[in-house]
Protein backbone atom coordinates (compact mmCIF):
# COMPACT_ATOMS: atom_id res chain seq x y z
CA UNK A 1 0.00 0.00 0.00
CA UNK A 2 1.23 3.36 -0.92
CA UNK A 3 2.39 5.64 1.99
CA UNK A 4 -0.23 8.53 0.53
CA UNK A 5 -2.84 5.64 0.63
CA UNK A 6 -2.62 4.73 3.89
CA UNK A 7 -3.10 8.73 5.25
CA UNK A 8 -6.05 9.20 3.08
CA UNK A 9 -7.35 5.90 5.29
CA UNK A 10 -6.10 7.41 8.37
CA UNK A 11 -7.87 10.40 7.95
CA UNK A 12 -11.43 8.47 7.14
CA UNK A 13 -11.18 6.43 10.28
CA UNK A 14 -10.43 9.16 11.78
CA UNK A 15 -13.21 11.56 10.36
CA UNK A 16 -15.56 8.74 11.29
CA UNK A 17 -16.02 8.04 7.55
CA UNK A 18 -14.93 4.20 7.65
CA UNK A 19 -15.54 1.82 10.48
CA UNK A 20 -12.15 0.09 11.85
CA UNK A 21 -13.49 -3.23 10.02
CA UNK A 22 -13.52 -1.66 6.70
CA UNK A 23 -10.00 0.18 7.33
CA UNK A 24 -8.89 -3.04 7.78
CA UNK A 25 -10.61 -4.84 5.12
CA UNK A 26 -9.58 -2.38 2.47
CA UNK A 27 -5.93 -2.51 3.66
CA UNK A 28 -6.09 -6.28 2.72
CA UNK A 29 -7.52 -5.44 -0.61
CA UNK A 30 -4.82 -2.82 -1.62
CA UNK A 31 -1.92 -5.66 -0.19
CA UNK A 32 -3.34 -7.80 -2.89
CA UNK A 33 -3.98 -5.82 -5.39
CA UNK A 34 -1.15 -2.87 -5.31
CA UNK A 35 -1.79 -1.58 -8.50
CA UNK A 36 -5.75 -0.80 -8.13
CA UNK A 37 -6.69 2.97 -6.91
CA UNK A 38 -8.10 3.60 -3.15
CA UNK A 39 -10.75 5.25 -3.73
CA UNK A 40 -12.26 3.13 -6.93
CA UNK A 41 -11.83 0.45 -3.78
CA UNK A 42 -13.28 2.44 -1.11
CA UNK A 43 -16.45 3.50 -3.98
CA UNK A 44 -16.67 -0.36 -4.87
CA UNK A 45 -17.23 -1.95 -1.57
CA UNK A 46 -19.92 1.18 -0.74
CA UNK A 47 -17.62 2.55 1.91
CA UNK A 48 -18.01 6.10 0.34
CA UNK A 49 -21.04 7.45 -1.45
CA UNK A 50 -20.61 8.64 -5.33
CA UNK A 51 -20.48 12.41 -4.14
CA UNK A 52 -17.71 11.96 -1.91
CA UNK A 53 -16.26 9.73 -4.68
CA UNK A 54 -16.08 12.34 -7.23
CA UNK A 55 -15.69 14.53 -4.88
CA UNK A 56 -12.40 13.14 -3.80
CA UNK A 57 -10.93 12.45 -7.06
CA UNK A 58 -11.73 16.08 -8.17
CA UNK A 59 -9.62 17.47 -5.61
CA UNK A 60 -6.99 14.75 -6.39
CA UNK A 61 -6.78 15.70 -10.18
CA UNK A 62 -8.23 19.38 -9.28
CA UNK A 63 -11.01 19.23 -12.12
CA UNK A 64 -14.79 19.63 -11.74
CA UNK A 65 -17.10 17.16 -11.55
CA UNK A 66 -20.87 16.33 -12.36
CA UNK A 67 -22.77 13.58 -10.08
CA UNK A 68 -25.98 13.84 -11.89
CA UNK A 69 -26.07 13.30 -16.03
CA UNK A 70 -29.91 12.58 -15.81
CA UNK A 71 -30.96 16.10 -16.82
CA UNK A 72 -28.79 16.81 -20.23
CA UNK A 73 -30.75 17.28 -23.21
CA UNK A 74 -29.89 14.81 -26.06
CA UNK A 75 -31.20 17.47 -28.46
CA UNK A 76 -28.04 19.68 -27.58
CA UNK A 77 -25.46 17.19 -28.06
CA UNK A 78 -23.88 16.82 -31.87
CA UNK A 79 -20.77 14.62 -31.43
CA UNK A 80 -21.02 11.60 -33.20
CA UNK A 81 -21.91 8.46 -30.62
CA UNK A 82 -19.15 6.64 -32.07
CA UNK A 83 -16.76 9.07 -30.87
CA UNK A 84 -18.45 9.95 -27.84
CA UNK A 85 -18.37 5.59 -26.81
CA UNK A 86 -14.52 5.77 -28.16
CA UNK A 87 -13.66 8.97 -25.94
CA UNK A 88 -15.91 8.11 -22.78
CA UNK A 89 -17.32 11.51 -22.63
CA UNK A 90 -20.44 13.17 -22.99
CA UNK A 91 -21.23 16.84 -23.51
CA UNK A 92 -22.72 18.62 -20.27
CA UNK A 93 -23.18 22.22 -21.30
CA UNK A 94 -22.94 24.43 -24.52
CA UNK A 95 -22.48 28.40 -24.08
CA UNK A 96 -21.62 31.05 -26.97
CA UNK A 97 -18.00 30.37 -26.05
CA UNK A 98 -17.64 27.55 -23.89
CA UNK A 99 -18.04 24.03 -23.78
CA UNK A 100 -18.15 21.49 -20.84
CA UNK A 101 -17.25 18.14 -21.28
CA UNK A 102 -18.34 15.43 -18.59
CA UNK A 103 -14.88 12.79 -19.29
CA UNK A 104 -14.73 9.42 -17.36
CA UNK A 105 -10.86 9.62 -17.04
CA UNK A 106 -9.48 12.80 -16.35
CA UNK A 107 -5.62 11.97 -17.72
CA UNK A 108 -6.61 10.59 -21.31
CA UNK A 109 -5.43 13.72 -23.43
CA UNK A 110 -5.37 11.93 -26.53
CA UNK A 111 -9.48 11.60 -25.63
CA UNK A 112 -9.47 15.35 -24.82
CA UNK A 113 -7.68 16.02 -27.82
CA UNK A 114 -9.84 14.38 -30.14
CA UNK A 115 -13.12 15.99 -28.31
CA UNK A 116 -11.38 19.49 -28.41
CA UNK A 117 -11.11 19.36 -32.43
CA UNK A 118 -15.01 19.68 -32.31
CA UNK A 119 -15.17 22.82 -30.65
CA UNK A 120 -12.32 24.85 -32.72
CA UNK A 121 -13.83 28.35 -31.42
CA UNK A 122 -14.86 27.63 -28.01
CA UNK A 123 -13.44 27.07 -24.84
CA UNK A 124 -13.43 23.83 -23.46
CA UNK A 125 -13.77 22.00 -19.88
CA UNK A 126 -13.34 18.52 -19.01
CA UNK A 127 -15.07 17.89 -15.70
CA UNK A 128 -14.99 14.42 -14.25
CA UNK A 129 -18.10 12.38 -14.44
CA UNK A 130 -18.96 8.35 -13.55
CA UNK A 131 -18.42 6.59 -16.01
CA UNK A 132 -21.80 4.79 -15.45
CA UNK A 133 -23.46 7.42 -15.57
CA UNK A 134 -21.57 8.39 -19.05
CA UNK A 135 -22.78 4.64 -20.71
CA UNK A 136 -25.95 5.45 -19.75
CA UNK A 137 -26.34 8.86 -21.58
CA UNK A 138 -24.94 7.13 -24.69
CA UNK A 139 -27.14 4.27 -24.42
CA UNK A 140 -30.29 6.63 -25.03
CA UNK A 141 -27.65 8.16 -27.82
CA UNK A 142 -27.25 5.37 -29.68
CA UNK A 143 -31.05 4.56 -29.62
CA UNK A 144 -31.58 8.03 -31.54
CA UNK A 145 -29.13 7.09 -34.00
CA UNK A 146 -31.20 4.08 -34.66
CA UNK A 147 -34.02 6.33 -36.00
CA UNK A 148 -32.40 8.50 -37.95
CA UNK A 149 -33.43 6.98 -41.42
CA UNK A 150 -36.57 6.44 -40.68
CA UNK A 151 -36.49 10.24 -39.89
CA UNK A 152 -35.01 10.96 -43.37
CA UNK A 153 -38.05 8.57 -45.04
CA UNK A 154 -40.76 10.62 -43.07
CA UNK A 155 -39.04 13.63 -44.81
CA UNK A 156 -39.41 11.99 -48.04
CA UNK A 157 -42.70 10.95 -47.79
CA UNK A 158 -44.12 14.65 -46.31
CA UNK A 159 -42.41 16.08 -49.87
CA UNK A 160 -44.07 13.53 -52.13
CA UNK A 161 -41.54 11.64 -52.56
CA UNK A 162 -42.26 6.96 -52.41
CA UNK A 163 -40.38 4.83 -49.90
CA UNK A 164 -39.92 1.68 -50.30
CA UNK A 165 -41.52 -0.87 -47.99
CA UNK A 166 -44.98 -2.00 -47.22
CA UNK A 167 -45.96 0.30 -44.27
CA UNK A 168 -44.95 4.42 -44.42
CA UNK A 169 -42.04 5.43 -42.55
CA UNK A 170 -44.65 7.53 -40.13
CA UNK A 171 -45.76 3.85 -38.83
CA UNK A 172 -42.52 2.59 -38.80
CA UNK A 173 -41.39 5.74 -36.16
CA UNK A 174 -44.67 4.87 -34.20
CA UNK A 175 -44.08 0.96 -34.45
CA UNK A 176 -40.36 1.49 -33.41
CA UNK A 177 -41.52 3.87 -31.03
CA UNK A 178 -43.85 1.43 -28.97
CA UNK A 179 -41.37 -1.68 -29.50
CA UNK A 180 -38.89 0.37 -27.94
CA UNK A 181 -40.45 1.26 -25.32
CA UNK A 182 -41.81 -2.23 -24.14
CA UNK A 183 -38.77 -3.46 -24.29
CA UNK A 184 -37.49 -0.87 -21.88
CA UNK A 185 -40.63 -2.05 -19.70
CA UNK A 186 -41.86 1.71 -20.09
CA UNK A 187 -45.55 1.80 -18.65
CA UNK A 188 -46.10 5.37 -20.79
CA UNK A 189 -44.78 6.94 -23.79
CA UNK A 190 -44.82 10.90 -23.92
CA UNK A 191 -44.87 12.78 -27.02
CA UNK A 192 -44.29 16.51 -26.18
CA UNK A 193 -44.56 19.80 -28.83
CA UNK A 194 -42.03 22.70 -28.20
CA UNK A 195 -41.32 25.64 -29.73
CA UNK A 196 -38.82 24.23 -31.96
CA UNK A 197 -40.31 20.53 -32.52
CA UNK A 198 -41.12 17.75 -30.49
CA UNK A 199 -40.09 15.45 -28.12
CA UNK A 200 -40.65 11.85 -27.01
CA UNK A 201 -39.49 10.96 -23.45
CA UNK A 202 -40.90 7.34 -21.99
CA UNK A 203 -41.53 6.47 -18.44
CA UNK A 204 -39.63 4.06 -17.09
CA UNK A 205 -40.07 2.36 -13.59
CA UNK A 206 -41.89 5.88 -12.62
CA UNK A 207 -38.97 8.14 -14.07
CA UNK A 208 -38.69 10.03 -17.67
CA UNK A 209 -36.35 9.88 -19.99
CA UNK A 210 -35.91 12.08 -23.20
CA UNK A 211 -35.40 8.79 -25.87
CA UNK A 212 -35.61 11.49 -29.31
CA UNK A 213 -36.60 14.62 -30.53
CA UNK A 214 -36.89 15.76 -34.00
CA UNK A 215 -38.46 19.08 -36.68
CA UNK A 216 -41.76 20.30 -35.42
CA UNK A 217 -43.57 18.58 -39.23
CA UNK A 218 -42.13 15.13 -37.83
CA UNK A 219 -44.39 15.76 -34.90
CA UNK A 220 -47.22 16.92 -36.57
CA UNK A 221 -46.75 13.51 -38.95
CA UNK A 222 -46.72 12.02 -35.86
CA UNK A 223 -49.43 13.26 -34.21
CA UNK A 224 -51.71 12.64 -36.90
CA UNK A 225 -51.10 9.30 -37.66
CA UNK A 226 -51.64 8.16 -34.09
CA UNK A 227 -54.84 10.12 -33.59
CA UNK A 228 -55.69 7.89 -36.49
CA UNK A 229 -54.92 4.99 -34.85
CA UNK A 230 -57.19 5.59 -31.93
CA UNK A 231 -59.88 6.84 -33.82
CA UNK A 232 -59.98 10.07 -32.97
CA UNK A 233 -60.47 13.32 -34.84
CA UNK A 234 -57.48 14.14 -36.42
CA UNK A 235 -58.94 17.87 -37.44
CA UNK A 236 -59.54 18.33 -33.95
CA UNK A 237 -56.26 20.19 -32.10
CA UNK A 238 -58.41 22.72 -29.81
CA UNK A 239 -59.75 19.95 -27.03
CA UNK A 240 -58.53 16.86 -25.38
CA UNK A 241 -59.34 13.78 -26.48
CA UNK A 242 -59.02 10.08 -25.97
CA UNK A 243 -59.01 6.83 -28.27
CA UNK A 244 -57.36 3.44 -27.92
CA UNK A 245 -55.94 0.71 -30.59
CA UNK A 246 -53.82 -2.17 -30.10
CA UNK A 247 -51.01 -4.10 -31.75
CA UNK A 248 -49.77 -7.30 -31.78
CA UNK A 249 -46.14 -7.61 -30.74
CA UNK A 250 -44.22 -10.89 -31.22
CA UNK A 251 -46.73 -13.66 -29.96
CA UNK A 252 -48.17 -10.73 -27.64
CA UNK A 253 -51.08 -8.29 -28.04
CA UNK A 254 -50.81 -5.12 -26.21
CA UNK A 255 -53.40 -2.70 -25.59
CA UNK A 256 -52.56 1.20 -25.46
CA UNK A 257 -54.63 3.98 -24.20
CA UNK A 258 -53.65 7.51 -25.81
CA UNK A 259 -54.83 11.01 -24.96
CA UNK A 260 -54.03 13.87 -26.76
CA UNK A 261 -54.14 17.33 -24.39
CA UNK A 262 -53.69 21.18 -26.55
CA UNK A 263 -50.68 23.34 -25.32
CA UNK A 264 -48.75 26.65 -26.49
CA UNK A 265 -46.82 24.70 -28.76
CA UNK A 266 -49.34 22.21 -30.12
CA UNK A 267 -50.89 18.53 -28.64
CA UNK A 268 -48.87 16.80 -25.80
CA UNK A 269 -49.55 13.22 -26.73
CA UNK A 270 -49.67 10.40 -23.48
CA UNK A 271 -49.78 6.54 -24.60
CA UNK A 272 -50.22 4.11 -21.75
CA UNK A 273 -48.90 0.47 -22.48
CA UNK A 274 -51.62 -1.76 -20.99
CA UNK A 275 -49.33 -4.60 -20.35
CA UNK A 276 -51.67 -7.96 -19.29
CA UNK A 277 -48.52 -9.88 -18.58
CA UNK A 278 -47.19 -7.24 -16.05
CA UNK A 279 -50.74 -6.86 -14.09
CA UNK A 280 -52.59 -10.12 -14.23
CA UNK A 281 -50.73 -11.47 -11.16
CA UNK A 282 -51.43 -13.13 -8.42
CA UNK A 283 -51.53 -12.23 -5.26
CA UNK A 284 -48.00 -13.58 -4.06
CA UNK A 285 -46.46 -11.74 -6.76
CA UNK A 286 -46.89 -8.61 -6.36
CA UNK A 287 -44.44 -7.62 -3.95
CA UNK A 288 -46.14 -8.19 -0.54
CA UNK A 289 -44.21 -8.80 2.58
CA UNK A 290 -45.05 -12.29 3.83
CA UNK A 291 -46.42 -10.77 7.43
CA UNK A 292 -48.90 -7.80 5.24
CA UNK A 293 -49.65 -10.69 2.72
CA UNK A 294 -51.12 -13.06 5.69
CA UNK A 295 -53.23 -9.44 6.52
CA UNK A 296 -54.52 -9.04 3.46
CA UNK A 297 -55.65 -12.99 2.81
CA UNK A 298 -57.41 -12.34 5.82
CA UNK A 299 -59.29 -9.50 4.71
CA UNK A 300 -59.96 -10.93 1.36
CA UNK A 301 -61.97 -14.03 3.34
CA UNK A 302 -64.25 -12.27 4.87
CA UNK A 303 -67.58 -12.33 4.00
CA UNK A 304 -68.87 -9.00 4.02
CA UNK A 305 -67.56 -5.41 4.68
CA UNK A 306 -65.44 -2.67 2.37
CA UNK A 307 -61.35 -3.55 2.19
CA UNK A 308 -59.52 -0.17 0.79
CA UNK A 309 -56.46 0.37 -1.43
CA UNK A 310 -55.04 3.57 -1.31
CA UNK A 311 -52.20 5.43 -2.73
CA UNK A 312 -51.57 7.65 -5.39
CA UNK A 313 -51.92 7.53 -8.77
CA UNK A 314 -48.96 5.19 -10.46
CA UNK A 315 -48.62 3.49 -7.17
CA UNK A 316 -50.11 0.22 -8.66
CA UNK A 317 -53.76 0.04 -6.50
CA UNK A 318 -54.99 -1.52 -9.85
CA UNK A 319 -52.54 -4.50 -9.84
CA UNK A 320 -53.61 -4.92 -6.02
CA UNK A 321 -57.12 -5.22 -6.86
CA UNK A 322 -56.89 -7.61 -9.82
CA UNK A 323 -54.56 -9.58 -7.85
CA UNK A 324 -56.95 -9.73 -5.40
CA UNK A 325 -59.91 -10.46 -7.42
CA UNK A 326 -57.52 -13.36 -8.64
CA UNK A 327 -57.31 -14.74 -4.93
CA UNK A 328 -61.16 -14.81 -4.79
CA UNK A 329 -63.26 -15.46 -7.72
CA UNK A 330 -64.14 -18.95 -8.11
CA UNK A 331 -66.94 -20.02 -10.64
CA UNK A 332 -69.21 -20.31 -7.55
CA UNK A 333 -69.01 -16.57 -6.52
CA UNK A 334 -70.55 -13.60 -9.07
CA UNK A 335 -67.87 -11.12 -9.61
CA UNK A 336 -68.41 -7.56 -10.99
CA UNK A 337 -66.80 -4.61 -10.93
CA UNK A 338 -66.80 -1.16 -12.41
CA UNK A 339 -64.01 0.95 -13.62
CA UNK A 340 -63.32 4.14 -15.08
CA UNK A 341 -61.87 2.96 -17.75
CA UNK A 342 -61.87 -0.53 -18.03
CA UNK A 343 -58.19 -1.20 -18.90
CA UNK A 344 -57.81 -5.02 -18.63
CA UNK A 345 -60.56 -7.57 -19.74
CA UNK A 346 -60.56 -10.14 -17.16
CA UNK A 347 -62.13 -13.68 -18.10
CA UNK A 348 -65.21 -14.58 -15.73
CA UNK A 349 -65.61 -11.19 -14.42
CA UNK A 350 -68.22 -8.88 -15.33
CA UNK A 351 -67.43 -5.11 -16.23
CA UNK A 352 -68.98 -2.16 -16.36
CA UNK A 353 -66.81 0.82 -17.97
CA UNK A 354 -68.36 4.28 -16.60
CA UNK A 355 -69.54 6.39 -19.10
CA UNK A 356 -70.79 9.68 -17.65
CA UNK A 357 -72.18 10.89 -21.10
CA UNK A 358 -75.21 8.54 -21.00
CA UNK A 359 -75.22 8.85 -17.01
CA UNK A 360 -73.21 5.94 -16.13
CA UNK A 361 -71.64 6.89 -13.22
CA UNK A 362 -70.06 5.04 -10.37
CA UNK A 363 -72.73 5.02 -8.11
CA UNK A 364 -75.43 4.69 -10.96
CA UNK A 365 -73.56 1.80 -12.42
CA UNK A 366 -73.46 0.28 -8.68
CA UNK A 367 -77.28 0.97 -8.24
CA UNK A 368 -77.59 -1.99 -11.14
CA UNK A 369 -75.21 -3.76 -9.96
CA UNK A 370 -76.61 -4.61 -6.71
CA UNK A 371 -79.50 -6.44 -8.66
CA UNK A 372 -77.24 -8.18 -10.47
CA UNK A 373 -76.89 -10.41 -7.75
CA UNK A 374 -72.89 -10.45 -6.92
CA UNK A 375 -70.85 -11.93 -3.70
CA UNK A 376 -67.91 -9.28 -4.81
CA UNK A 377 -67.39 -6.15 -6.22
CA UNK A 378 -64.70 -4.34 -7.03
CA UNK A 379 -64.83 -0.20 -7.24
CA UNK A 380 -62.66 1.16 -9.66
CA UNK A 381 -62.47 4.75 -7.07
CA UNK A 382 -64.85 5.94 -4.31
CA UNK A 383 -64.86 9.84 -5.85
CA UNK A 384 -68.20 10.98 -4.28
CA UNK A 385 -70.60 10.30 -1.45
CA UNK A 386 -73.19 8.80 -3.39
CA UNK A 387 -71.20 5.91 -4.10
CA UNK A 388 -69.21 5.71 -1.09
CA UNK A 389 -73.10 5.37 0.88
CA UNK A 390 -73.94 2.41 -2.06
CA UNK A 391 -70.68 0.65 -1.35
CA UNK A 392 -71.12 0.86 2.78
CA UNK A 393 -74.52 -0.20 1.71
CA UNK A 394 -73.44 -2.47 -0.46
CA UNK A 395 -70.93 -4.20 2.33
CA UNK A 396 -74.06 -4.40 5.00
CA UNK A 397 -76.13 -6.19 3.29
CA UNK A 398 -73.77 -8.99 2.93
CA UNK A 399 -71.33 -8.11 -0.74
CA UNK A 400 -67.37 -8.29 0.31
CA UNK A 401 -66.06 -4.72 -1.73
CA UNK A 402 -62.96 -3.66 -3.05
CA UNK A 403 -62.07 -0.09 -3.60
CA UNK A 404 -59.46 2.57 -3.70
CA UNK A 405 -58.83 5.93 -2.25
CA UNK A 406 -56.10 8.41 -2.35
CA UNK A 407 -54.82 8.94 0.93
CA UNK A 408 -51.27 9.09 1.98
CA UNK A 409 -51.56 6.21 4.31
CA UNK A 410 -53.64 3.38 5.36
CA UNK A 411 -55.34 5.04 8.81
CA UNK A 412 -56.59 7.83 7.04
CA UNK A 413 -58.89 6.16 4.56
CA UNK A 414 -61.01 6.07 7.89
CA UNK A 415 -61.28 9.80 8.09
CA UNK A 416 -61.43 10.64 4.57
CA UNK A 417 -65.08 8.49 4.35
CA UNK A 418 -66.10 10.57 7.03
CA UNK A 419 -65.16 13.50 5.74
CA UNK A 420 -66.47 12.76 2.22
CA UNK A 421 -69.62 12.81 4.33
CA UNK A 422 -70.17 8.91 5.55
CA UNK A 423 -71.42 8.72 9.08
CA UNK A 424 -68.86 8.02 11.67
CA UNK A 425 -70.97 4.41 13.01
CA UNK A 426 -71.50 3.25 9.42
CA UNK A 427 -67.74 3.94 8.89
CA UNK A 428 -66.97 1.51 11.53
CA UNK A 429 -69.48 -0.76 11.20
CA UNK A 430 -68.85 -1.77 7.08
CA UNK A 431 -64.65 -1.30 7.10
CA UNK A 432 -62.84 -4.64 7.40
CA UNK A 433 -59.58 -2.51 6.63
CA UNK A 434 -57.20 -0.41 4.71
CA UNK A 435 -53.85 -1.02 2.84
CA UNK A 436 -51.49 1.64 1.10
CA UNK A 437 -48.48 1.41 -0.87
CA UNK A 438 -46.44 2.69 -2.80
CA UNK A 439 -44.06 1.60 -5.68
CA UNK A 440 -40.32 1.24 -5.16
CA UNK A 441 -37.26 0.51 -7.92
CA UNK A 442 -35.50 -3.13 -7.44
CA UNK A 443 -31.67 -2.92 -7.92
CA UNK A 444 -30.87 -4.64 -10.92
CA UNK A 445 -29.35 -8.17 -9.61
CA UNK A 446 -26.33 -8.08 -12.50
CA UNK A 447 -24.72 -4.84 -11.43
CA UNK A 448 -25.36 -4.67 -7.61
CA UNK A 449 -22.85 -3.51 -5.66
CA UNK A 450 -22.47 -2.34 -1.80
CA UNK A 451 -23.54 1.01 -1.17
CA UNK A 452 -23.11 3.95 1.70
CA UNK A 453 -26.22 6.46 1.44
CA UNK A 454 -25.60 10.05 2.30
CA UNK A 455 -25.89 11.06 6.12
CA UNK A 456 -28.73 12.48 5.56
CA UNK A 457 -30.87 9.30 4.87
CA UNK A 458 -28.85 7.03 7.01
CA UNK A 459 -28.56 10.12 10.30
CA UNK A 460 -32.56 9.50 11.16
CA UNK A 461 -32.62 5.85 11.14
CA UNK A 462 -29.73 4.79 13.37
CA UNK A 463 -31.22 3.80 16.11
CA UNK A 464 -33.34 1.52 14.63
CA UNK A 465 -30.67 -0.48 11.98
CA UNK A 466 -28.09 -2.71 12.95
CA UNK A 467 -24.68 -0.96 13.74
CA UNK A 468 -23.22 -2.88 11.01
CA UNK A 469 -26.19 -2.31 8.30
CA UNK A 470 -25.22 -2.47 4.75
CA UNK A 471 -26.90 -1.32 2.10
CA UNK A 472 -27.00 -1.45 -1.61
CA UNK A 473 -27.43 0.24 -5.58
CA UNK A 474 -26.72 -0.68 -8.99
CA UNK A 475 -24.28 0.59 -10.68
CA UNK A 476 -25.66 0.33 -14.14
CA UNK A 477 -25.32 -2.11 -16.98
CA UNK A 478 -26.03 -3.64 -20.12
CA UNK A 479 -28.61 -5.75 -18.52
CA UNK A 480 -30.87 -2.56 -16.89
CA UNK A 481 -29.83 0.09 -19.99
CA UNK A 482 -27.55 1.50 -17.47
CA UNK A 483 -30.04 2.68 -14.73
CA UNK A 484 -28.84 0.33 -12.11
CA UNK A 485 -32.42 -0.74 -11.91
CA UNK A 486 -34.09 -4.25 -12.52
CA UNK A 487 -38.05 -3.44 -11.82
CA UNK A 488 -40.03 -2.59 -9.36
CA UNK A 489 -41.64 -3.73 -6.36
CA UNK A 490 -44.17 -2.44 -3.65
CA UNK A 491 -44.08 -1.30 0.00
CA UNK A 492 -47.10 -1.43 1.79
CA UNK A 493 -48.82 -0.78 5.35
CA UNK A 494 -52.03 -2.24 6.25
CA UNK A 495 -54.65 -3.05 9.21
CA UNK A 496 -57.98 -4.76 9.99
CA UNK A 497 -60.74 -3.02 11.96
CA UNK A 498 -61.57 -5.32 15.59
CA UNK A 499 -64.05 -4.68 18.00
CA UNK A 500 -62.23 -1.89 20.01
CA UNK A 501 -61.58 0.05 16.68
CA UNK A 502 -64.70 0.23 15.91
CA UNK A 503 -65.83 1.75 18.45
CA UNK A 504 -62.75 4.17 18.57
CA UNK A 505 -64.43 4.76 14.94
CA UNK A 506 -67.56 5.51 16.22
CA UNK A 507 -66.14 7.76 18.68
CA UNK A 508 -64.06 9.63 16.00
CA UNK A 509 -60.92 9.15 17.86
CA UNK A 510 -57.96 10.95 16.58
CA UNK A 511 -55.75 9.19 14.16
CA UNK A 512 -52.93 9.62 16.29
CA UNK A 513 -54.70 7.54 18.99
CA UNK A 514 -55.88 4.90 16.35
CA UNK A 515 -52.17 4.44 15.69
CA UNK A 516 -50.80 3.61 18.54
CA UNK A 517 -53.84 1.04 19.46
CA UNK A 518 -52.70 -0.17 15.95
CA UNK A 519 -48.79 -0.33 17.00
CA UNK A 520 -49.51 -1.67 19.99
CA UNK A 521 -50.58 -4.52 18.32
CA UNK A 522 -47.50 -4.99 15.96
CA UNK A 523 -48.84 -2.41 13.06
CA UNK A 524 -45.34 -1.35 11.06
CA UNK A 525 -45.69 2.05 8.44
CA UNK A 526 -44.60 1.50 5.03
CA UNK A 527 -41.66 3.51 5.87
CA UNK A 528 -40.38 0.36 7.74
CA UNK A 529 -41.62 -1.81 5.49
CA UNK A 530 -39.59 -0.64 2.73
CA UNK A 531 -36.58 -0.21 5.38
CA UNK A 532 -36.25 -4.06 5.54
CA UNK A 533 -36.57 -4.33 2.28
CA UNK A 534 -33.43 -1.73 1.60
CA UNK A 535 -31.19 -3.78 4.57
CA UNK A 536 -31.84 -7.10 2.21
CA UNK A 537 -30.29 -5.33 -0.66
CA UNK A 538 -34.09 -5.45 -2.77
CA UNK A 539 -34.01 -1.58 -3.27
CA UNK A 540 -32.04 1.27 -2.28
CA UNK A 541 -32.52 3.69 0.77
CA UNK A 542 -32.78 6.78 -1.28
CA UNK A 543 -36.22 5.12 -3.11
CA UNK A 544 -37.84 4.52 0.32
CA UNK A 545 -37.34 7.93 1.06
CA UNK A 546 -38.78 9.49 -2.26
CA UNK A 547 -41.96 7.84 -1.50
CA UNK A 548 -42.44 7.08 2.03
CA UNK A 549 -42.54 9.11 5.33
CA UNK A 550 -40.64 8.17 8.48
Amino acid sequence: MVVTDKIFLDNLLKENELTKEQYHKIQELLEKNPKEDVLTLLFKNGYITKEVYLKYLSSKYSIGYISDLSSIRLKDIHIPVNILKQTLAVPVEEKYNKVKIAVADPLDWNAQAILKRFYPNKEVEFILGLKEDILKVLKLLESKEKVKEIIKDIKKELKGAEVTGEESAVMRLIKYLVVSSIEKKASDIHIEAEEDGGVVRVRVLGDLYEVLDFDMDIFNALDSRIKILANMDVSEKRKPQDGSFSMEIGKNKFDFRVSTLPTIWGESIVIRILDKRSILKKIDEIGITSKNLEIFKKALSQPNGIFLVTGPTGSGKTTTLYAALHEIAKVNRKVITVEDPVEYKLHGIQQVQVNPKVDMTFANALRSILRQDPDIIMIGEIRDLETLEIAIKAALTGHLVLSTLHTNDAVSSIQRMIDMGADAFMVAASLIGAEAQRLVKTICPYCKTKHKPEDIYLDPIKTIIPKDAVFYKGIGCEHCNFTGYGGRTMISEIFLNDEKMESMISREKEKIDILNYLRSKGYQSMFYDGLIKALKGITTLEDIYKVAKL
